[in-house]
């Protein structure tokens, strides 16, 4: 342990040992004893054995910038008590990524922490870098799901680190896709003893919440589904599920609807009515799943949400306004799908706006990586808001993250976003009364 400075020594280096004389300098030399004097430093030529000098490495401050200011707000403040984790990622991703065990997660750490910074500072040479070392991290990665049978957190990690990364600086356009379902499928098979008293519950949480995005922007229905249940009951060995991922599942469910009737598929007869059942089903179960949600509340005293006196909306902690966006989500698929099914449903409430409510409260707490949570019930508003400015506010959320680091999200849902509307505009052009108008212009 260096006593100066307070740190472990680095050991020993391959250059040259610097020695600073700047305080024996002369304070006014002259002639050619100036030339002589004001040298500051002395590099000394030693044998390479007995070179010792100080090596700086940037790695372990981009590590700790992007643990600080990005990846210490993984965890929502209040989830933990629904969660049930005793463990947060943030906590022991720093050892899983330094105990040598696997060296693919260590330089997913290190390609992750470049990204973040290269993105926050338009650094290209350090997105450079972070792209070489994640190219790296992912080849290794790789390679141990080929020659490893068993699942360890240390793998899932990789993963989801791999994930965060495409969702800031994407590298294609199904990467990001990739990664999260294969992070959700690993937790699927893990063993409960890979649970680490709930680390892979908070991370199955978030990842969930990125499936549910994933599954609205890629179109890709119940077929990729991983076994919730399965991951649920056996991997993270839950006695009680958390509401969270009980809402998520029924979410999921009406996910797998709306993106088949949004891609215009002919279903038949038999295919709404089943489809009608489902609708019926989870529209009972989200009633039941809200009651217990507020009755929960209620019983412990929390009050959720008020306005205050400016008339802005408040939450308890951002994790019950991720929840509120959430149930609104919920209700939003169900207002979005009943008109295209055989089914009777009224409900007066505009959940754009309460969505919106959430968002506006999450920007103002540093949030940092758990507000891409929000991207689903956004993406969502963004495409469905009933109102032109409900619409563009999601958009400008969007439009942010591409320069605050969540440049890979934000294309992928603006891409959609804009293939929707080109698509409305085509309808609208198409249309004998507009042309007719356009031509009289």
């Amino acid at each position: 342990m260096c006593l100066k400075f307070g740190r472990t020594c680095p050991g020993p280096g391959n250059g040259p040992i610097i020695i600073d004389m700047t305080a024996k300098a002369k304070s006014k030399p002259s002639g050619k004893e100036q030339i002589r004097d004001t040298a500051t430093l002395v590099v000394y030529d030693v044998p390479q054995t007995m070179q010792w000098t100080l090596q700086i490495s940037h790695r372990n401050p981009l590590n700790e910038i992007f643990y600080s200011t990005f990846l210490s707000y993984f965890t929502a403040t209040g989830e933990g008590e629904d969660i049930q984790n005793k463990h947060t990622w943030l906590h022991k991703l720093p050892t899983f990524s330094a105990d040598g065990t696997n060296t693919a997660l260590e330089i997913a750490v290190q390609a992750t922490a470049s990204a973040f910074s290269g993105v926050k500072t338009r650094n290209a040479p350090l997105l450079q870098d972070a792209c070489t070392l994640y190219g790296r991290a992912l080849h290794m990665h790789s390679r141990l799901l080929r020659l490893k049978k068993e699942i360890t957190v240390h793998m899932v990690s990789t993963s989801v680190l791999l994930s965060i990364f495409e969702a800031m600086h994407a590298t294609t356009a199904s990467a990001y896709r990739a990664h999260v379902n294969g992070a959700a499928k690993m937790i699927e098979v893990a063993g409960p003893e890979q649970c680490w008293e709930g680390v892979l519950c908070q991370i199955y949480f978030h990842i969930r919440t990125q499936l549910v995005f994933v599954y609205l922007t890629s179109k890709e229905s119940g077929k990729n589904h991983v076994s919730t249940e399965r991951a649920l009951c056996n991997a993270l060995n839950y006695e009680r599920l958390p509401i969270m991922q009980r809402l998520l599942t029924l979410i999921s469910r009406l996910s797998d609807i709306h993106v088949r009737l949004e891609d215009g598929e002919d279903a038949d007869f038999v295919q709404q009515l089943e489809d009608a059942d489902v609708f019926e089903e989870v529209r009972g179960a989200i009633n039941i799943l809200e009651t217990e949600y507020k009755d929960t509340a209620d019983k412990k005293g929390y009050e959720l949400t008020w306005k205050t006196p400016a008339g802005s909306t408040t939450y308890r902690n951002p994790y019950t306004a991720l929840c509120i966006a959430y149930f609104a989500t919920a209700r939003l698929l169900l207002s979005i799908i009943a008109p295209q099914l055989p089914v009777v449903h009224v409900d007066p409430t505009d959940y754009c706006d309460v969505v919106l409510e959430a968002t506006a409260f999450l920007y103002t707490v540093t949030i940092g990586c758990a507000f891409m949570r929000m991207s689903a019930p956004l993406y969502l508003v963004a495409m469905h808001g009933k109102r032109v400015e409900q619409r563009m506010k999601a958009l400008a959320v969007f439009e942010e993250w591409k320069v605050t680091g969540l440049g890979g999200i934000s294309a992928l849902a603006l891409e959609k976003i804009h293939e929707r509307g080109a698509k409305s505009a085509r309808a609208v052009l198409r249309k004998p009364e507009t042309r007719l108008s356009t031509a009289g212009v």
